[in-house]
């Protein structure tokens, strides 16, 4: 488990010592100056426009749908009497009606003739839509352009040290397992020594390399495993030394010294 965070620890150092030693970000300036424009002539174009046929649809009213004047009828009831004989044949099978114009065979048949392919084309020339064209254009002049100063003034700095170490500065710790074994006894025997310490009431949190001078104010984060660090101007230039930090497993106290690089 020591191991596991020891790992995390020395890659969340690298990359922020990567984000602090990055190139500062850079913006672009705009210079103001107008970009060159070209103007073209517009092409001289023909239209051609034809005769306009609409037709227009009237109505007009029609007298013999008109109301017709009341004409009075005679009308003059008949008496008649007459006798149906067929209905007595019923029984017999008689037939009522005949209609030969549906008895089979009794039409004629129909063909419907093919449909041609293609559907016929007649050409004409288009009399109306013909268009001139007479020579003597004078030829399209060159776009001119202009030059404009575009020198850049030289960039200002100032110096805001203490705004920058103001700020803590995060490390992240190095992978212990990665370490020969000879170099990390001899840093865990420096650590005893400094500490006073038995090395079974001690859990190693990390190795960091911070620098040896300038150091005010530690803060280890057990989440992530990284070593917040605010420093003061002496680390300014000052080289890096390795750095471990440690707790005490009876009161969980924490205990830190530098060591020697090899």
């Amino acid at each position: 488990m020591v191991g596991g965070r020891f790992r995390d620890a020395m890659s969340d150092m690298a990359e922020t010592i990567r984000r602090v030693f990055q190139a500062p970000p850079a913006r672009e300036v705009d210079l103001g100056v107008p970009g060159a424009s070209a103007r073209g002539v517009e092409l001289v174009g023909t239209r051609a426009q034809g005769p306009d046929f609409r037709l227009r649809a009237g109505t007009a009213g029609v007298p013999a749908l008109g109301a017709a004047p009341p004409v009075a009828v005679g009308f003059r009831w008949t008496a008649a009497v007459r006798g149906e004989e067929g209905w007595a044949r019923w029984a017999a099978g008689a037939q009522v009606c005949v209609l030969p114009l549906f008895q089979a065979g009794g039409t004629g048949r129909l063909e419907v003739p093919p449909l041609p392919r293609r559907p016929g084309v007649r050409g004409a020339a288009p009399e109306g839509f013909r268009t001139r064209s007479r020579p003597g254009l004078e030829p399209l002049g060159g776009a001119r352009c202009q030059a404009a100063p575009c020198g850049l003034g030289a960039p200002r700095s100032f110096r805001a040290l203490e705004h920058a170490l103001a700020l803590p500065v995060a490390f992240v710790g190095e992978d212990v397992q990665k370490l020969p074994k000879a170099l990390w006894m001899r840093y865990t025997l420096k650590l005893v020594r400094e500490t006073g310490e038995n090395i079974r009431n001690l859990e190693v949190l990390g190795l960091y390399r911070i620098p040896g001078r300038g150091t005010r104010q530690i803060n280890h984060q057990a989440a992530t495993g990284r070593l917040l660090v605010t420093l003061g101007p002496e680390s300014v230039g000052a080289p890096r030394a390795p750095f471990v930090l440690a707790r005490k497993k009876d009161d969980e106290s924490i205990v830190c010294c530098f060591v020697e690089d090899v």
